[in-house]
């Protein structure tokens, strides 16, 4: 028969396991949501440079595909709010940007922090955490 001391070993042991087995479960969700947070953002970012070199390239504006861009952006968002809520609230406002671009200024858009280069730093940034 086991002594008490061994079976207060044991169940110390048991809840040690099962504190472990939570925290990887927690750094795996994490993990999880990050990636899913930052494929949203590779969307809507891959898709914004393109459009903004087809623009470059003297093309003529498509509102269609601004706006499909708005929807990336703001789609990005959502994931994004339980990894960087800061980000996330960026990228919502990057999807209002490409709703109504001509509503913005240039001092909005620095405001705001939601200028490509500005965006494409805290991914780089997040992708690094």
């Amino acid at each position: 028969m086991p002594t008490p001391e061994l079976m207060t070993a044991v169940t110390i042991f048991d809840r040690l396991l099962a504190a472990i087995g939570l925290i990887r479960e927690k750094q795996k969700e994490r993990t999880q949501r990050t990636d899913e947070a930052l494929y949203a953002l590779y969307a809507a970012l891959n898709e914004t440079k393109e459009y903004v070199s087809f623009l470059d390239a003297g093309k003529e504006r498509d509102r269609k595909r601004e706006f499909a861009i708005a929807n990336l952006w703001q789609d990005a968002s959502v994931p994004l709010r339980k990894v960087d809520p800061e980000l996330a609230t960026r990228c919502f406002d990057k999807g209002s940007y490409w709703y109504e671009p001509e509503a913005w200024s240039d001092l909005m858009i620095n405001r705001k922090k939601i200028g490509l280069n500005q965006v494409i730093k805290s991914m780089r940034e997040l992708l690094m955490k």
